[in-house]
């Protein structure tokens, strides 16, 4: 039986292989996916067991998406410009490291049908998550700014997705009145912080004193709880909101389809994760 796991620290919270083992079931695919906790330090150790066919492919999540890169034989073209990785395809021995999260951020993002070229878009934070939502932005032909509580960390994103892409970036500090001036004109504000997320369910990037455009879309990559306060004081004012679900079944399906050559079933993996998380 192939076997698929989630590298990362930690991983005992995530729902991946709740989700990824129903679109196997679904489609009556002998497969099987895992998470395997690895530690930084353990890293290199790890990915020589998935060379040795321990494991027939891996994801890649936090703290090791960039970390991974020297540690890989090739890297796919989304992967390479961005810098980071989600999904490891291996081929005998060979790793190849893709990025399934812009696509899967995209693909989730224009179901909204939102018209985002030449139009502005807020980012909360400047870690991982939104290195992928900005190039992906960028990708679209938004003006992307950039809000994060670290304003170095800030400009440092700016500067490199300015470097790769040459696409408009700006960096606003963590205050209400930087947040005022960089939600002007918006179309789109992601939450790319853990703030909402299980177990800390009442913190949100949201400054009740700043009102956002009336036709603004937030979008919270933050999908436990299923509602976070974000959406909820989203909702509260009128104005469109949903969580990362959608983003999560949407990254997790292009790589499962990269792995098994099978398009994956993705209103059963949803129904997957509400089960998990409602359990």
């Amino acid at each position: 039986m192939p076997v698929f796991t989630l590298l990362g620290h930690p991983v005992s919270h995530s729902v991946s292989p709740v989700m990824h083992n129903a679109a196997a079931v679904a489609l009556g695919l002998d497969y099987q996916y895992t998470a395997t906790d690895v530690a930084p330090e353990d890293l290199s150790a790890t990915l020589e067991r998935l060379r040795s066919g321990e494991w027939s492919g891996a994801n890649v999540t936090i703290p090791h998406k960039q970390a991974v890169l020297p540690l890989l034989d090739e890297l796919g073209e989304t992967a390479s410009a961005l810098g980071a990785v989600n999904t490891l395809i291996r081929a005998g021995k060979h790793l190849r490291g893709e990025n399934t999260d812009v696509s899967g951020f995209l693909t989730e993002i224009d179901s909204f049908e939102l018209e985002l070229a030449g139009r502005p878009a807020l980012i909360f934070g400047a870690g991982g998550s939104a290195r992928a939502v900005a190039f992906g932005l960028l990708q679209r032909g938004a003006e992307v700014r950039i809000l994060a509580r670290n304003l170095t960390r800030g400009a440092q994103l700016a500067r490199e997705l300015h470097s790769v892409t040459g696409g408009r970036l700006l960096n606003f500090e963590w205050t209400p009145t930087d947040l005022g001036q960089a939600a002007q004109g918006c179309a789109l504000a992601v939450n790319c912080t853990p703030l909402g997320m299980t177990p800390d369910v009442h913190t949100t990037p949201w400054f009740p004193v700043v009102p956002f455009p009336d036709k603004i879309l937030l979008y919270d990559l933050v999908y436990n709880p299923p509602e976070t306060m974000l959406v909820r004081q989203a909702r509260s004012h009128g104005l469109r909101a949903a969580g990362g679900m959608g983003m999560l079944v949407q990254q997790g399906a292009l790589a499962f389809a990269r792995w098994t050559g099978c398009q994956p079933p993705l209103e059963s993996m949803r129904t997957a994760i509400r089960r998990a998380l409602h359990a």
